[in-house]
């Protein structure tokens, strides 16, 4: 995978101070945080374009004119969130999950114990969101 957005790491909309705007290269299974139990990981933020390519470079580029978020994972929520180790995950996936939003809602947690995400991170739920984005072949 190779991004134009908030990198080289995972960021998120309350987490992404860290991270800086540039052109990354990754692959869907370095985007698998080492989470001491697997959960939905490898969230890109103010992302302009995105390519998804196999070894021959051929593959799919995602563009937006307003900034996205994605993520691009060697498995799917499901398995993410059913296995309790990574172990458990299966060690030669494949296939590749790729997921394209217009927003993600922060991740919360200012400590270890809870924390709820600050008001300005959520989602408002009362109104539509909407955005557009094209999906075009790569060689």
């Amino acid at each position: 995978m190779k991004w134009y957005g908030n990198g080289p790491e995972e960021s998120y909309i309350d987490r992404k101070h860290g991270a800086r705007l540039g052109i990354f290269n990754s692959t869907a299974k370095e985007s698998i945080s080492q989470y001491v139990i697997p959960q939905e990981c490898g969230n890109k933020t103010e992302v302009r374009w995105l390519e998804v390519v196999d070894k021959e470079e051929i593959g799919l580029k995602f563009s937006a004119i307003t900034p996205f978020e994605c993520s691009v994972l060697p498995y799917t929520c499901h398995e993410l969130e059913s296995a309790a180790h990574l172990y458990d995950l299966n060690s030669n996936p494949n296939y590749t999950v790729i997921n394209i939003n217009k927003i993600q809602m922060g991740v919360g947690g200012d400590d270890s114990w809870g924390a709820c995400t600050h008001a300005e991170y959520l989602i408002p739920s009362n109104a539509p969101l909407n955005f557009t984005f094209k999906i075009s072949y790569k060689n």
